[in-house]
């Protein structure tokens, strides 16, 4: 995907979302939405060039503060989110692979949904097979063909 039809599906994204948002009258979502967007993004962004400690903290605050506009809790609710933000530093990748591990325990299944049927014609036991390898040297005026 070429940077103009990135650029157009983000852009026509947008306007759904902004469409929906007036439709059913969700204005006071939007606010909330951007900080949890943009908390995501920066974390994307600083990840891939390698500052964990940074991502940590751009998602703590950016989704931190969504939680907190929701809640209607901004001012002590900072306060405290500004007490996590100092308790966490130097200890981001920490932080971030116990969340990663809660997060990994609670979204796997308890058991499977259905029993997998066994799948008809396949072989029950393996089968041997035997690689044979040829090298052959190629002098500088053929041309070697792969088929």
């Amino acid at each position: 995907m070429n940077f103009n039809q990135k650029q157009a599906r983000n852009a026509g994204i947008t306007l759904i979302g902004l469409g929906l948002v007036a439709l059913f009258h969700l204005w006071w979502a939007l606010p909330p939405a951007l900080l949890v967007t943009g908390g995501v993004l920066i974390y994307q962004r600083q990840k891939a060039r390698g500052h964990t400690g940074a991502a940590v903290q751009a998602v703590l605050w950016g989704v931190g503060l969504a939680v907190l506009l929701l809640a209607h809790f901004i001012m002590p609710g900072v306060l405290l989110l500004g007490g996590t933000s100092l308790l966490m530093r130097g200890r981001e990748a920490a932080v971030e692979a116990e969340v990663f591990a809660l997060v990994g325990r609670f979204s796997r299944r308890r058991a499977p949904v259905a029993p997998l049927a066994p799948v008809m014609g396949a072989p029950t036991t393996p089968q041997r097979v035997t690689i044979v390898e040829t090298r052959e040297v190629a002098s500088g005026t053929e041309t070697t063909r792969l088929h």
